[in-house]
């Protein structure tokens, strides 16, 4: 049995909607034969239930907010971690300093309430280096703090995708060497390093630094874990 988490945008989902198409069979195929399949995202889980829901996207897994909130195949959520009202507040400070509007998200929606707080989400709008500059500053707090294409995305320093996938593997019953990841961007870098993979040809420049085959889709991991 294998365990399989890929990452969600620009992996899993993609433009070309006959990839995604064919990303799904695989998936498919793979969970038939006994092995289990993992969502990693970014995203909250109400914003990538949509989609899940839209294409019928089958998982055991599925782990939101870069690990901030894991759910089964029921979705049920069995941990969550969250941002203390105290460090929140030093978040803030970071995100007013350079006027960057932000929100408060638990996980399913954004939120005022600070002592349900999964991920502090601020709004780029074009404002890319000065949205660096607000990533370092938090990252010197000691927050996991990184850019997507629209977002400066912040969540505590005990959260991210490597350190999700190993409960996960508590969870499941699994071990290290059965799990395989594969992922396009920043915040798969840790579990890219931590694990057996793959990385999207098309994919940030962090992930230059690892020796990881490259794949242009999905489904072609896929087929090549199932060779194996």
């Amino acid at each position: 049995m294998k365990v399989l988490a890929s990452d969600f945008d620009l992996t899993l989902y993609v433009e070309d909607k006959e990839i995604v198409k064919k990303n799904i069979a695989a998936i498919s195929k793979f969970m038939k034969y006994g092995n289990i399949f993992c969502i990693i995202t970014g995203r909250s889980y109400s914003n990538i239930k949509v989609l899940l829901n839209e294409y019928k996207i089958p998982y055991h897994y599925l782990i939101c907010q870069d690990g901030a909130k894991i759910f089964d195949s029921m979705d049920y959520c069995f941990s969550t971690e969250y941002l203390s009202r105290e460090k929140i507040e030093k978040i803030i400070p970071v995100m007013k300093k350079y006027s960057f509007e932000y929100y408060l998200d638990d996980g399913y929606n954004e939120t005022t309430n600070m002592d349900d707080c999964v991920k502090v989400v601020g709004i780029i709008n074009d404002r890319e280096e000065d949205a660096k500059k607000v990533v370092e500053e938090l990252r010197d707090l000691g927050f996991y703090a990184y850019l997507s294409t629209y977002y400066i995305n912040v969540v505590d320093s005990s959260v991210n995708k490597s350190v999700a996938l190993e409960k996960v593997l508590v969870h499941a019953d699994c071990y290290k060497d059965d799990l395989y990841v594969i992922g396009d961007s920043v915040n798969d870098l840790e579990m890219l390093t931590t694990f057996q993979g793959a990385i999207m040809k098309n994919h940030s420049v962090e992930l230059d630094k690892l020796n990881k085959k490259s794949y242009d889709t999905l489904y072609e991991y896929i087929e090549e874990l199932e060779k194996n």
